[in-house]
């Protein structure tokens, strides 16, 4: 038979590169087809760590929050500049005010979490987030700016779709979805490890093996279990190369498999990151590191765990009528039903969904323009150069951990000729802490004396702390005082066994009578 004769049943080639076509766009599909239980643990973490958010701020609202605290309006109108009264939380410095948005968002992170109205509440949330970490950016660390960009790529996912009351309302929901909004869902995680991952390249300790090994041995940042793994330097040396190859090939793990090998994957992500929230006191950096890669766990996990169930619990699942008003279908929605050709319907319908689409699209460029810029080491332009819109960098520990530490010690100054420590207890001491990790009640507390330190003593947040300082220290001593002086010691980690004595430095020197 010559090589040129064809059968005349043979697919004609245009028919093949349709069927190839097809097949790669199944494939890739797949990869990016979210199922829609998977978008629902997504919105209860999400939830959860916005109501741990609140709680944990709750404690020290006056002092970091109120006009009365460390950061009252006039640091944060000097340090926002033009963007101060984007922060509803700026509008008053008064602690009831602050009370009352806490509720507030409290009650929609509740409301988000059920999935009651869920991108309306969703928004809202999003809004108080922005809102509560502009008024007070000095206390944030990376874990904070990744959960506010999270919660924007999840929004233009359908995260109600599942396991919500929108869902018992609406009746019937998608099993699976793969729009622009799900590939911009899975990607935001693993661009985020794949730039940590080049910021630790051009370091000199993570791809050697010794950067865990460093990272435990500062004593202000470690756990008690951290600090129990720094005797065990092999242990750490192996889960620093796993902890670097997890992230460096976090395109490979989380994108490429389907089925049991992505949820083997997550698996491998989620224990990392839990491991990083029991060994380092990083705040909400492992919530929702773990909240991210929810998304990528595949339904036979959810169908495992559902025959575990029984029965006469998934029986007892609500119905609409039994949410009583709550389960009525939005107003908007009776109101289209009326619409008796449908076209009215169909219109909204589709308009929202090119909507969605539009907003996951600059979503996705919004995401990868700003990774790119951060890995390639270039500026943004000026006009969209706000890190409460464009951070996305997870900066932690990169590209080389610190090997060394700081805390912070006030001095006062009293009338009758005597010094002593301005927050009362005795003389100033500056040896050593015994316990380092003591200094701080909390680690935003730990970011707030960090921004204090770089501010220089003429910043506006040293400023205000120091007048803080001055009124906390006339409260405390029996004498007047007539000035403070704080100091920034800096402590160098034992990495060969034996501690170094701590260095001390001048940050603020202020007349407390002027303040």
């Amino acid at each position: 038979m010559s090589p040129d004769t064809t059968h005349a049943n043979d697919p004609a080639p245009s028919e093949v590169e349709r069927t190839r076509l097809a097949g790669v766009r199944d494939r890739v599909r797949r990869r990016f087809e979210v199922d829609t239980r998977s978008l629902a643990a997504l919105r209860i973490a999400l939830g959860i760590i916005l109501l741990v958010d609140l709680c944990l701020r709750a404690g020290r609202l006056e002092l970091f929050y109120t006009a009365a605290g460390v950061y009252p309006m006039a640091a944060h109108e000097a340090a926002s500049a033009v963007y101060a009264s984007t922060s509803l939380h700026a509008f008053s410095g008064e602690l009831w005010f602050q009370q009352f948005l806490f509720v507030v968002a409290g009650a929609f992170a509740v409301a988000f979490l059920v999935g009651y109205r869920t991108r309306l509440v969703g928004l809202v949330s999003l809004v108080l987030l922005v809102s509560l970490q502009a008024r007070n950016p000095a206390v944030l660390n990376g874990g904070d700016r990744l959960l506010r960009v999270l919660v924007v790529v999840a929004l233009v996912t359908p995260l109600g779709e599942r396991w919500s009351v929108d869902a018992l309302r609406r009746g019937a929901g998608r099993e699976r979805v793969a729009s622009v909004g799900t590939v911009a869902l899975l990607l935001q995680p693993v661009v985020v490890f794949t730039a940590n991952a080049i910021e630790k390249h051009g370091g000199e300790e993570w791809y050697a093996g010794d950067g865990l090994e460093i990272a435990v041995y500062n004593d202000l940042m470690t756990t008690a279990l951290g600090a129990a793994l720094a005797d065990h330097a092999a242990l750490l040396t192996l889960l620093n190369y796993g902890w670097v190859t997890l992230i460096a090939g976090s395109a490979v793990f989380l994108l490429v498999p389907v089925g049991r090998l992505r949820a083997a994957s997550v698996a491998a992500y989620v224990s990392g990151f839990v491991g990083m929230g029991l060994t380092l006191s990083v705040g909400l950096f492992p919530l929702v590191l773990v909240a991210a890669v929810v998304a990528f766990l595949p339904g036979l996990v959810w169908d495992a765990l559902s025959r575990r169930v029984p029965a006469t619990v998934a029986e007892r699942r609500p119905s609409a009528a039994a949410l009583g008003p709550l389960g009525r279908p939005p107003a908007e929605r009776r109101l289209l039903s009326g619409d008796r050709e449908g076209t009215v319907a169909a219109g909204v319908v589709a308009c929202g969904r090119s909507l969605l689409t539009v907003l996951g699209i600059c979503v996705l460029v919004w995401m990868l323009a700003f990774s790119a810029s951060t890995v390639a080491g270039h500026d943004v332009p000026d006009a969209v150069d706000y890190e409460h819109l464009d951070q996305q960098r997870w900066g932690l520990y990169a590209p080389d951990p610190t090997e060394s530490y700081d805390w912070y010690v006030s001095r006062a100054y009293l009338t009758d000729g005597s010094t002593a420590n301005a927050f009362g207890g005795g003389p100033v001491e500056f040896d050593r802490l015994p316990d380092p990790a003591a200094a701080y009640e909390t680690f935003r507390h730990r970011k707030f004396m960090s921004a204090v330190g770089r501010a220089g003593a003429d910043g506006a947040v040293a400023k205000s702390y120091a007048d803080w300082v001055c009124e906390r220290a006339d409260e405390t001593h029996d004498a007047s005082v007539e000035r403070i002086i704080v100091y920034r010691m800096h402590q160098p980690s034992p990495l060969d066994g034996e501690y170094e004595e701590p260095t001390r430095h001048t940050v603020i020197e202020r007349d407390c009578a002027a303040a």
